[in-house]
């Protein structure tokens, strides 16, 4: 039987802090040449800001992995949902769940939710409140292009941070050219296409629009 990985209750905020606060302090302490009454505060400094680095390093099983969201949440999940190599389905919700447990195992510091609502918008899954994922199958008619962009423009009003869409399976070259060329105009918004071996179907999920 699969053994569940527990969710640390350590954020990344609280991890990068640590490490880099006590990292700071080890490099002020050496650097500084206090007169003769001040070293006892020079090297306290020293054995203070290594408690703070170890606590920190080791408060998570990948300090370097919550270093890197801290700094930049979107960049860090969209590298690992690259990285996701799901198992063929049919369904996006099936994606979705797959997704899910695939980033709860690498992000065991933040919250990942599912159905994720913030606002008056929703969304198929969300890390913290940083970064939220909404999953498609690929752009195959002008019609789901259309649809797409005006959720983009709900996302755009309604949510400040940063929004990625998964198109899951093949796009239409024209169709994905013209979102991309959208897209750039939006600050946030990025677009990752994900090749999962076979045309993937709607299964009655509105997940992205705005809740009433």
């Amino acid at each position: 039987m699969a053994v569940t990985k527990a969710i640390e209750s350590v954020s990344a905020s609280t991890v990068f802090y640590r490490v880099i606060g006590g990292a700071a302090l080890i490099v002020l302490s050496l650097a500084y040449r206090p007169i003769s009454s001040n070293k006892n505060v020079q090297w306290l400094l020293i054995p203070v800001g290594a408690v703070l680095v170890v606590s920190g390093w080791r408060a998570v099983t990948n300090p370097q992995l919550a270093i890197r969201y801290h700094f930049n949440p979107r960049r860090t999940v969209a590298e690992l949902i690259r990285e996701w190599a799901p198992q063929q389905a049919r369904l996006e919700s099936e994606y979705e769940k797959s997704l899910h447990q695939f980033l709860k195992s690498k992000l065991p510091f933040v919250k990942v939710t599912r159905q994720y609502g913030s606002a008056r918008v929703k969304c198929d899954l969300a890390t913290g409140n940083d970064v939220m994922i909404e999953l498609k199958n690929g752009l195959r008619t002008t019609n789901k292009l259309q649809r797409l962009l005006g959720q983009l423009e709900l996302y755009r009003h309604e949510w400040t941070k940063p929004v990625i869409i998964v198109l899951l399976g093949d796009s239409q070259e024209d169709l994905l050219h013209d979102l991309n060329r959208t897209v750039q105009k939006y600050e946030g918004i990025e677009i990752l296409t994900k090749s999962v071996g076979a045309p993937v179907e709607d299964d009655g999920q509105t997940s992205s629009s705005i809740v009433r």
